[in-house]
């Protein structure tokens, strides 16, 4: 969600007294129920072809080779035992090499900083926020903005020396595993991304690297070292902090976001049961891997299935008519944890994705949830009129305008009536030179 100053070109500038008229396409997609609009979003930055075509797409034979070997690890490492243990917070870090596990106990080989500080309390659990991203400009950017939010809150925590916000390690997905420039300010480990093969065949699914990305992670004793406690936060990078985040995770219960469009109906039951046979959608959480507080020891348990159901759904297009093909790799998420028993503490206020039409925001929201998630972006006329679904303003926050470049270094203020979320994105967004720059307050931005 960053601003887009520039004046729309010909054609393109809305009126004055509002928007033009809709066509019968535009009006159909303003018709559908709010549920869809996370679809409509996410269908501005892909391509048209990728959304709409449903025709099989077969993994080639490295994919086929791929999917048969993380099954195979899958079996050997997540069986009814491994369940048993997830239930009882008893996995062991020690899990065969094919699960990604190190070869010592839980610990082996990390440094677990700050989990025991002397004068702070029993009950404190340091976690360690994960922030996933590729090597490209896009979330280059994203990735400075979040690491000053995540600087900022950790600094500003009440419980000062005591706080639970003790390590940032940003995962990238990079060619080769090459490093990308960015290491020498934000901490940072590379992995190999995906084959441009296997992306391809999975219907350009970059967001695959993800769960890829963490299994390697969690392969590498020498990586683990990075992360310096037991809890990590699964992070985006279109993520804002914007007050301390408490462990709110425990060994045996993860804590994650309730999203609208992830909880599962009967329909979904024969594409559950093609990964869990024994599954249900009476058993999934309504949750995906971001926001996610979760113990190593339990992410360690869910990594090889997770990744293996993403890759298979996303190969399947019939798949695609029951599950949003853009929130495959949530579902392959839900339903690898549903298959070892675990169950999530459902934290609604965990973020926030307002848009301009949102009806009423509390100017005190930045205080009501934990993080800013500006997936949607932000559209006005510069009256202050909230535009449409797949209607870009006059006045435009969204991050999306800014795939091969950065954005400007100062931003526009909204319309003056604009609601609260476009002052406190504005102000929060606001590109720093360097990730020790101090941010502008929302308020001095309204009043200047």
């Amino acid at each position: 969600g960053i601003l887009n100053t520039r004046p729309l070109g010909r054609g393109r500038r809305l009126s004055a007294d509002g928007p033009p008229m809709l066509s019968k396409r535009n009006l159909s997609l303003l018709l559908l129920p709010f549920a869809g609009v996370p679809l409509f979003q996410w269908a501005r930055s892909m391509p048209q072809a990728d959304l709409h075509d449903n025709s099989p797409h077969a993994p080639d034979a490295a994919t086929l080779a791929l999917i048969a070997a993380r099954t195979r690890a899958t079996n050997a490492a997540a069986g009814r035992a491994d369940v048993a243990k997830v239930k009882a917070g008893g996995v062991s870090g020690g899990a065969s090499s094919s699960s990604g596990g190190s070869s010592g106990g839980g610990s082996s080989g990390r440094n677990i900083s700050g989990v025991a500080v002397q004068g702070c309390p029993a009950s404190r659990k340091p976690f360690h926020v994960v922030l996933t991203a590729t090597a490209d400009n896009y979330q280059s950017w994203q990735c400075r903005i979040m690491y000053h939010h995540w600087q900022r809150v950790r600094d500003s925590d009440p419980a000062g020396r005591c706080t639970e916000l003790t390590g940032f390690t940003r995962l990238v997905a990079s060619e080769g595993g090459k490093p990308d420039g960015l290491e020498g300010e934000i901490p940072s480990v590379f992995v190999p991304q995906l084959p441009a093969s296997v992306i391809e065949s999975h219907f350009h699914f970059g967001v695959l690297n993800r769960p890829e990305s963490v299994r390697q992670l969690l392969a590498s004793p020498a990586l683990l070292r990075q992360i310096t406690s037991d809890f990590v936060l699964v992070l985006e990078t279109d993520h804002v902090l914007m007050q301390p985040i408490p462990n709110l995770a425990t060994r045996t219960t993860p804590a994650a976001f309730t999203f609208g469009y992830m909880h599962a109906h009967a329909s979904q039951d024969w594409v559950i049961q093609h990964y869990w046979p024994e599954g249900s959608s009476a058993s999934l959480d309504p949750v995906g891997p971001s926001p996610l507080l979760i113990h190593l020891d339990q992410l360690r348990a869910i990594s090889p299935r997770w990744l293996n159901f993403s890759l298979g759904l996303r190969s399947n297009a019939d798949a695609e008519r029951v599950m949003q093909g853009w929130v495959q790799e949530m579902w392959g998420y839900s339903i690898a944890a549903a298959s070892l028993g675990v169950k999530h503490r459902l934290v609604r206020n965990f973020q926030v994705e307002y848009g301009a039409s949102a009806g009423r925001i509390p100017p005190e929201f930045p205080t009501l949830s934990y993080i800013f998630h500006y997936t949607y972006g932000i559209e006005y006329t510069l009256q202050g009129r909230p535009q449409g679904v797949m209607q870009i303003g006059e006045w435009s926050l969204d991050k999306r305008h800014y795939f091969g470049a950065l954005p400007p270094k100062q931003l526009a203020p909204p319309p003056h009536c604009a609601l609260e979320c476009a002052w406190v994105l504005l102000a929060r967004s606001t590109r720093p030179r360097t990730s020790s720059e101090v941010i502008i307050d929302p308020q001095r931005v309204r009043s200047g």
